[in-house]
């Protein structure tokens, strides 16, 4: 994948240990480092498949949001375009208390993640298979769940009809 595509690496902000892998956990890991205005909405489940390695940049991966698959947790509403995601990783055979959660600040190129495998330090045989999934919210846009579509469809049958009936 070209880096053009890709834009620059995104910032790693923040990474820290979280014993339980929950909604919770890591919103609340979230909180402490953003504030309580941002929120996760939407996991993406990662497989090594959904990572691009990036022409020309030892170590470095991309994942093309729109091409994840969301759901698996939170509101289930994935942004496409993300200001901020939370990669957690597999840290077996890694020693103990090993950093599984990264927060980055989505730069330049928003509609993909693209981070390096040397920022994720202390993890044993670091690979992008690693990676077990992103967690993302605000910012862009998302993916519509259909409650949201079926309610918008209703409001322009409605509209429809209440200026077709105002015509006679």
């Amino acid at each position: 994948m070209p880096q053009a595509t890709v834009g620059s690496v995104d910032d790693l902000i923040a990474s820290t240990y979280l014993a339980t892998s929950s909604e919770a956990a890591e919103q609340g890991f979230i909180d402490s480092i953003l504030g309580s205005g941002y929120t996760l909405t939407g996991k993406f489940d990662s497989a090594e498949a959904n990572w691009q390695a990036v022409d020309g940049e030892p170590g470095g991966y991309a994942f093309h949001f729109a091409d994840g698959t969301c759901g698996n947790g939170f509101q289930d509403t994935c942004s496409n375009s993300p200001d901020y995601f939370l990669i957690k990783l597999g840290t077996g055979g890694s020693p103990k208390d090993t950093k599984n959660y990264y927060l980055f600040e989505n730069l330049a190129s928003m509609d993909w993640a693209h981070v390096l495998l040397s920022q994720f330090p202390g993890v044993s045989n670091i690979n992008i298979g690693r990676v077990s999934h992103i967690s993302v919210g605000g910012g862009g846009t998302t993916v519509p769940e259909p409650a949201t579509l079926a309610l918008l469809g209703v409001a322009a049958a409605g509209l429809g009809f209440a200026s077709r009936r105002r015509g006679r």
